[in-house]
């Protein structure tokens, strides 16, 4: 057998490539997924995008404060895989704007890779339309594979252009409704707080599959259920940022569920303190047993730094009235408060001692929790009587007083 020159293996693999059965072009594809569903076909950079538009309606109190704020595109992406490295790409990015009462939809999807540029492209001239953007979770995940994508392909100028303000609701939603929600997922947030059920719904691992489904097969069909989860998560999102905003207006009030703490939190990152220390107040009348200390640590502070030290003072005594162990701790916090914002010591030793007999007490009638809570709450009170002892002594002697 004489061995074959490379010449001959070129020529062979010229022959195998030409016999190959040719791929169906991109360009039909992508008018096939576009009348599939009914949708424009936009060409761009040498490119096609898919665009989907859809109109929901929104409720007239959401759409109303919606409408005050500057215009704003609420973005969601789907992607090829749930890591935001170089190697995932956004086959569909949906941006909802508020149109009136309503909010209007352009879902961009990928017919195949090689039109990545031209969605990318049509993607940032919509978002650049906007000074803000609002996501959920885009901190974490979408905003940095965009950015990625971008630059892989040299778009820094419309990198730039993105909108300056970029409102990640998932910190947010943790803030006001994980604690009595359970979770942060959009899913749970949705169903908790604007009463949405997804029925047949398709799940965010099932996206990079279905979409690699449609690649391999060209039928579309797939592609179906995750533009309508698309569709739901970005409507979701508008909602929840409406809701947010009627929250911080007085809706609070009514509200439910809520976490009033985080709330208050919410509050102060917009300045308004005293928006802040009323819902603090007013959870404080009907808080759970254990919620009370964080609520009131929490109005507290507030008091303090306005200056409203008596307020304070007030809100630690009304967690005093109990004989439990969290009681105790606030007598802590109203010794805590006269020796570092009045300097009145012997009140602070007062205080001290009334934590002490209450922690007997508390101890005696079984409200004191565990053995562990109770002596490390003893060891406190333990250290801050001698302290405030040594003290008193000290500046009664000073004064020529007998000692307490």
């Amino acid at each position: 057998m004489t061995e074959r020159t490379l010449a001959d293996r070129l020529a062979e693999l010229r022959s195998r490539r030409t016999s190959a059965p040719a791929r169906p072009a991109t360009e039909g594809r992508a008018d096939a997924l576009a009348r599939w569903f009914g949708a424009r076909l936009q060409l761009t950079d040498g490119g096609a995008t898919v665009v989907v538009e859809r109109r929901v309606p929104l409720p007239a109190a959401e759409a109303e404060v919606l409408r005050r704020l500057p215009p704003t595109a609420y973005l969601d992406t789907e992607t090829t895989g749930l890591s935001s490295g170089t190697g995932t790409v956004p086959f569909l990015a949906g941006i909802g704007f508020v149109a009136g009462d309503a909010l209007v939809l352009r879902q961009l999807l990928l017919p195949d890779y090689p039109h990545e540029r031209a969605l990318l492209r049509r993607l940032c001239e919509e978002l650049s339309s906007c000074p803000r953007m609002v996501t959920y979770n885009g901190r974490g995940f979408d905003l940095p594979l965009l950015v990625s994508r971008l630059t892989v392909h040299g778009f820094f100028s419309e990198q730039a252009a993105l909108p300056a303000r970029h409102d990640d609701l998932l910190p947010v939603a943790r803030r006001l409704w994980r604690r009595v929600v359970g979770g942060a997922r959009l899913a749970e947030i949705e169903q908790a707080v604007l009463g949405v059920r997804r029925g047949s719904d398709c799940p965010s691992a099932e996206v990079p599959a279905r979409y690699f489904g449609y690649l391999r097969d060209g039928s579309p069909e797939p592609l179906a259920a995750v533009l309508d989860h698309n569709l739901q998560d970005i409507v979701s999102l508008a909602r929840l940022d409406a809701t947010v905003l009627l929250l911080r207006a007085g809706a609070w009030r009514s509200a439910w569920p809520l976490d009033h703490g985080g709330l208050a939190l919410e509050m102060l990152r917009f300045g308004d303190i005293a928006g802040a220390g009323q819902v603090l107040e007013q959870a404080l009348t009907k808080a759970e047993r254990g919620e009370g200390h964080r609520l009131r640590r929490m109005a507290s502070r507030l008091l303090v730094a306005a200056g409203e030290v008596d307020r304070a003072e007030t809100i630690w005594r009304d967690g005093t009235r109990a004989g439990s162990l969290e009681a105790a701790w606030s007598w802590i916090e109203v010794a805590r408060l006269r020796e570092r914002q009045r300097g009145d010591l012997r009140g602070a030793l007062d205080a001290t001692r009334a934590a002490d007999r209450v922690l007997d007490l508390a101890f005696a009638l079984g409200r004191g929790g565990g053995i562990q809570e109770i002596g490390r709450a003893r060891l406190v009170v333990a250290r801050r009587l001698r302290r405030l002892r040594r003290w008193v002594a000290a500046a009664e002697r000073r004064l020529g007083q007998p000692a307490a």
